[in-house]
């Protein structure tokens, strides 16, 4: 206790009024998008489980892709934003991940047309010009989701916030229009959610590029040297986070679709209402907490020969594992409590057969993301392929639970699967962090 209180004065003699503020932005807006969001999923659940399930199949192929790569992206832009920033090439690095994205995007799109052939072999008898939609969707809200965290990290989060909270009532008037015209089904929504996630996606990009700064011209062929150097140099960096992707798609998307082979498309339905809660209790205000540390940690460790701010940036770092730790149990008592009035709240009684897991899956999605937290650690020290080993074990761990499980308890066994892995994962973060750290050049202590 007292060097977590240790740890609380030195941050605060290190907080200023300004990133009070810009916290208190990003806390306004996120409540009002977790609000929000609510809203458009009580709409959507009046689709019936069956199509439900089906939305949130599509939504697993978002997460797919931005786990395997749109997420690898990010978080070499992430890194690497500031140090190209410091030798004024920060417009050639840009214009760079602008390349990876619509080249990126083109093949995403031409995947989902093929992805239709196969389509029978899910069970889904959806039209072609669906799969093209959806396709388009996948690629435009994952673009769109990637500024999100661009604009945060150029410090324009109050903006940013405003944009998101505009973002999700458009999409509330447009679900409400399809409603009323008796037009809700998945096709018109998916419609609605392409447009919208274009329009929203330009304004941020054309917002983000007011803010690049002023830098020397340079020629084609200092550009195109400069491309491959930044290109090698973030392959290497993201490569461990794409086999990340993979085993963090099977942990946390996977069950959806072994669900729907074992059990049936109500049953994802269901589950994903139960989903939509933990992901506001747990997975936004993570997420939260990470987009705003996650720059400032960076930051400090852009020298690693700087042993004051190396420290400092590992102090913030333990802050936000407990503050994520702490977040993981309140949700975990609130659904143990209230899971029931809650579901009932964002959809409907119908939803609320199976309310009992709620809390485990909550527990289990919080300790996993605390793991995630310690992962900061080797990420900044330029060592996110430490992390391979647990990643890989997640994944596969989560496949084979879930397969036996669900096939020998139902539905029951998602939850039990999220609580176990969940616990495997932490553990095994923290075991690496703790070699890191006794491996060190310095004490981060």
């Amino acid at each position: 206790m007292d060097q977590f209180k240790k740890l609380l004065h030195l941050i605060r003699s290190k907080i200023n009024p300004d990133s009070v503020t810009e916290m208190s932005w990003v806390f306004i807006g996120q409540f009002t998008t977790v609000v929000l969001s609510f809203v458009i999923v009580k709409i959507l659940s009046n689709m019936g489980a069956a199509q439900y399930g089906i939305y949130t199949l599509v939504i697993t192929v978002t997460a797919f892709f931005g786990l395997l790569f749109y997420g690898p992206v990010l978080q070499g832009f992430l890194r690497f934003y500031y140090h190209y920033l410091e030798k004024s090439l920060s417009n050639i690095f840009v214009k760079l991940i602008y390349r990876v994205l619509l080249i990126s995007g083109i093949i995403l799109i031409l995947l989902a047309v093929v992805f239709y052939q196969f389509s029978p072999l899910f069970n889904f008898s959806l039209s072609s010009f669906f799969f093209l939609i959806t396709g388009i969707y996948v690629v435009t809200f994952k673009v769109d989701e990637f500024f999100n965290s661009v604009l945060n990290l150029v410090r324009k989060r109050k903006e940013n916030s405003i944009i998101q909270g505009i973002e999700k009532a458009a999409i509330i008037v447009y679900l409400v229009l399809l409603k009323h015209f008796d037009l809700l089904e998945l096709k018109n929504v998916f419609i609605a959610l392409v447009f919208n996630t274009i329009l929203f996606a330009f304004i941020k990009i054309k917002f983000f590029e007011r803010f690049l700064p002023e830098e020397p011209a340079h020629d084609k062929a200092f550009i195109k040297d400069a491309h491959k150097e930044m290109g090698t140099k973030l392959f290497r960096y993201v490569l461990p986070f794409l086999i990340w992707g993979l085993s963090g798609w099977l942990q946390l998307n996977g069950e959806k679709w072994i669900i729907n082979g074992l059990l049936s498309t109500a049953d994802v339905g269901i589950y994903a209402i139960m989903l939509a809660i933990v992901n506001a209790l747990i997975i936004i205000p993570n997420n939260i907490i990470s987009e705003f540390a996650t720059p400032i940690i960076f930051k400090q460790y852009s020298d690693l020969n700087n042993a004051e701010n190396v420290r400092m940036g590992y102090h913030y770092i333990r802050i936000n594992m407990l503050m994520i730790f702490a977040i993981s149990v309140f949700s975990t008592l609130v659904t143990y409590f209230f899971g029931k009035e809650l579901i009932s709240l964002v959809s409907n009684k119908s939803y609320t057969v199976y309310w009992y897991l709620l809390p485990l899956i909550c527990f289990g999605t919080g300790m996993f993301f605390t793991g995630q937290a310690h992962t900061v650690l080797g990420m900044a020290l330029n060592l996110p392929n430490k992390y391979l080993a647990p990643k890989i074990l997640i994944g596969v761990v989560s496949v084979l639970l879930n397969v036996f499980l669900i096939k020998n308890l139902g539905i029951n066994g998602v939850a039990y699967t999220v609580l176990i892995a969940g616990i495997i994962y932490l553990i095994h973060v923290a075991f690496i962090n703790k070699r890191i750290i006794s491996g060190f050049k310095f004490s981060l202590e």
